[in-house]
């Protein structure tokens, strides 16, 4: 799970729970994940117990020692009076969180795009083997080229190599069919 943190007026995520552990939190700042409807203190979580430290766990203000009074000396009035100690800055509304991007992963396609073009990668080996080698090979490449451009983001480009993959699997399926008779023929014609 990914959390975002707002601690001390500063603003950071997303982390996962041991890079959190590891940043010193103290017990004032506020968490955000998905699935929350608004940020809350680091506290209010149960999964976080342990992942922060608590303010006010060492005294604030220690107490000074009083001297010893003694009857034969003036009493001394202590003037010493402990200054409040300012209050941590608490976030008054916490900025809701920017949702995060979604990452693209390869053969996802993006939400509102067009569908990937047909590579034809099987008609292609399909007239390399038994067709015609070399241009059968051209249509191979172009099958190739479709899914890395459409990955790429190039949707122009991948339906440009889907068409002419195609065009080079038909001259090399009319290339087969005219070069075959002819490869049949050529010992015949070598014997006479």
């Amino acid at each position: 799970m990914q959390y975002w943190i707002n601690h001390n007026g500063v603003q950071s995520g997303p982390v996962d729970l041991d890079a959190l552990k590891q940043m010193g939190l103290t017990s004032s700042a506020y968490v955000w994940h998905e699935g929350l409807a608004d940020w809350v203190k680091i506290t209010q979580l149960p999964e976080l117990q342990g992942a922060y430290i608590m303010e006010g766990s060492m005294p604030e203000d220690p107490v000074p020692p009083q001297p010893a009074l003694n009857q034969s000396e003036p009493e001394i009035v202590d003037s010493y009076q402990p200054q409040p100690q300012p209050q941590p800055a608490q976030p008054q509304q916490p900025v809701q969180p920017q949702q995060p991007i979604q990452p693209q992963y390869a053969g996802q396609q993006p939400a509102n795009a067009e569908p990937c073009p047909p590579t034809n990668l099987v008609w292609a080996i399909i007239s390399t083997v038994l067709c015609c080698l070399p241009a059968g090979i051209v249509a191979i490449v172009y099958a190739t080229q479709v899914t890395n451009k459409y990955r790429a983001g190039d949707i122009e480009g991948a339906k440009r190599a889907s068409e002419i993959g195609a065009w080079w699997c038909i001259a090399a399926i009319i290339l087969g069919i005219i070069l075959q008779p002819l490869v049949s023929l050529l010992p015949s014609m070598m014997g006479n």
